[in-house]
């Protein structure tokens, strides 16, 4: 678990560790140079159990850096990941070790999550699927496309720290979406995955929470992580094969979803470098035909019970036909919806 300024939701965040019904497990807690009372709610957790173990940084490193020194710490076999603000199911690591009882061949299991909004009042419940070999599907497809529960967040995985030393796997250092570059090489080379079909952990959604809100840093670092997983697939020689695949992503996953951070930034966080560099993106080749199309056809070729891939990139294909054809107009729809949903979940 790595902790930054958490101290409203770490207590209940441990808590649902320690009270799993499977014993055997080492809790790795990296505080990340809080400067709220988190270090002291995380020394009172030292006294009460022994398989908690806290490693305190002087200087804040970022997400990225505090889980791949909680990896290097580890002594178990398997690793799980956990944020600070949410919650594993209290017999979660207990399906896990049964699952891995099953099949002790698996280099990666995923597992279900249930998104809780704001005053439990919204609850969606993700489930993984089995890739369809038949249809060409890999578990390294699908993450690619985020589809069939097979998304960039760490902690819908469970990992066999020997395939994370073995390949030498880690999170990017430095930046925001840092799980992107680590999600990407774990399915890329992993050997044999595995599908657990329960819940088994809780994302909290919240106002406070890095996700939900925009900065021009998390826009420039979105680029840059899915520069890195292109840079990634071109030193495996393999990019030219997942060329189109990626492409999608990064035009919806990416390009569209920063054009809609940018809408609604706060003065404070515009300058005239972002303004050109978005500018730029608009009127370059990313936004030809082609690339629209291909969008549509991703969209269109997926089927009906996946929902939210198709409206995925399907929404991305429309999406940024309006920024290219109807930029102003575009904008202005955007900007009032993005506000009403922001008002309504109650982000600031």
């Amino acid at each position: 678990i790595p902790v930054f300024n958490s101290d409203t939701f770490i207590k209940d965040t441990l808590e649902s560790v320690l009270q799993q019904t499977y014993n055997n497990w080492e809790l790795l807690v990296v505080n990340d140079a809080s400067t709220d009372n988190s270090f002291g709610v995380l020394q009172s957790y030292l006294e009460k159990d022994s398989r908690v173990h806290l490693i305190n940084l002087e200087m804040n490193k970022g997400q990225g850096f505090a889980r791949n020194l909680a990896i290097q710490k580890a002594k178990g076999n398997y690793i799980v990941f956990l944020d600070a603000d949410d919650l594993l199911n209290v017999n979660a690591l207990e399906i896990l070790y049964n699952a891995i009882q099953k099949k002790p061949m698996t280099d990666v299991f995923v597992w279900g999550f249930k998104t809780v909004e704001r005053n439990n009042k919204q609850e969606k419940t993700k489930l993984p699927l089995k890739p369809n070999a038949n249809l060409g599907e890999t578990p390294f497809k699908l993450g690619l496309l985020g589809r069939k529960g097979f998304f960039a967040f760490p902690w819908i995985y469970c990992v066999k720290k020997e395939l994370i030393k073995r390949n030498n796997i880690c999170f990017a250092e430095g930046i925001y979406f840092e799980d992107i570059q680590f999600s990407t090489q774990l399915l890329y080379f992993a050997q044999k995955e595995n599908v657990i079909k329960k819940v088994c952990y809780y994302y909290r959604k919240h106002p406070d929470s890095v996700t939900g809100k925009s900065s021009k840093q998390k826009i420039d670092d979105k680029f840059t992580a899915f520069t890195q997983i292109k840079t990634f697939l071109e030193g495996q020689k393999v990019f030219q094969h997942y060329q189109n695949l990626y492409l999608a992503r990064f035009l919806a996953l990416c390009v569209h979803t920063s054009f809609n951070e940018y809408f609604v930034l706060p003065k404070t966080e515009r300058d005239q470098e972002l303004d050109d560099y978005m500018f730029k993106i608009r009127k370059s080749r990313l936004l030809r035909d082609e690339n629209l199309v291909l969008l549509r056809t991703i969209g269109l070729s997926l089927p009906k019970n996946e929902k939210g891939a198709r409206k995925t990139y399907l929404g991305a294909y429309h999406g940024l036909k309006g920024i290219r054809e109807h930029y102003s107009r575009h904008r202005f729809f955007m900007r009032l919806i993005i506000k009403i949903y922001h008002y309504r979940k109650g982000i600031k």
